[in-house]
């Protein structure tokens, strides 16, 4: 049984740097045009394969992302909600008090000591609730959604905003967790909710590593962290093992290989 699990992990695992590796290689061709009109003493392949390798390493975020996804759909009882979930061009309506109310949110959180969040932030999901507003007192954006599904068995929605650590030394730490609460408020509006209960919005560090805690967002109710979040939703996969195997991913066979081939792809355009 062991065994099996673990070819699920890797499974998994080298299914998502695949994916990724897909939607790179997809830029081959306008990438081979952009270089061939510039004068350079670094071969073209080399440097065509040197920006796809620098476009990979920032979407590394992207990468847990898509492994989240495969994770959650790997279970039979998620449902992911394709139309939305993966998507970076939703485009949300929220309305003026809604985004009033949750601005005013987050200052009061800066101004108060830790703990304000863990029952203001219920009261505030209660508050969004109650000014969901579909006429034309409303702004409209176009907005990513890391993931969203739908547990079949409670029919409950789950909207994850997927980070790979908990970093609080970026300057996007506070415009993270807005865009979380404003991402929630946008799917209470589209998805139709009539009870908090039924859209949870979670916080998610792939990282079990805990920093100095977040004072926007309560950490019992709406934050997981690596471990904890499989311990909770999944049942297939186990985190540990899911883990150690990204420890070593990048010299693993099967993703040499995989590097392997692209660069032999680019060789050949």
């Amino acid at each position: 049984m062991a065994q099996q699990t673990d070819n699920a992990v890797i499974r998994l695992i080298n299914k998502a740097v695949k994916n990724i590796l897909e939607k790179t290689s997809n830029k081959m061709v306008s990438m081979k045009n952009k270089h061939e009109k510039k004068i350079h003493f670094i071969p073209k392949s080399y440097r065509i394969f040197g920006g796809m390798l620098q476009s990979m390493n920032i979407q590394f975020g992207n990468f847990i992302e898509e492994l989240m996804s495969l994770v959650i759909s790997n279970e039979n009882c998620y449902e992911i909600i394709s139309k939305y979930s993966g998507k970076k061009n939703n485009k949300f309506s929220l309305s003026r008090e809604n985004e009033r109310l949750i601005d005013n949110y987050i200052s009061e959180c800066q101004l108060h000591e830790d703990g304000f969040c863990n029952k203001e932030f219920q009261n505030l999901q209660k508050k969004i609730l109650d000014n969901i507003d579909t006429g034309t007192n409303k702004n409209t954006f176009m907005h990513d959604i890391d993931l969203l599904f739908k547990n079949n068995k409670t029919n409950k929605y789950y909207y994850l905003e997927i980070k790979y650590d908990d970093n609080h030394d970026t300057g996007k730490f506070v415009d993270i967790n807005r865009k979380f609460i404003k991402t929630y408020s946008y799917l209470l509006n589209e998805l139709k909710i009539k009870d908090i209960e039924d859209l949870i919005p979670v916080l998610i560090f792939f990282n079990n590593k805990k920093m100095k805690g977040n004072p926007y967002i309560p950490e019992s109710t709406n934050i997981r962290r690596g471990k904890q979040f499989f311990d909770e939703f999944i049942t297939t996969i186990s985190y540990n093992e899911l883990n150690t195997y990204m420890l070593n991913l990048s010299e693993s066979p099967e993703v040499k290989k995989m590097f392997d081939d692209l660069y032999d792809s680019v060789v050949k355009l």
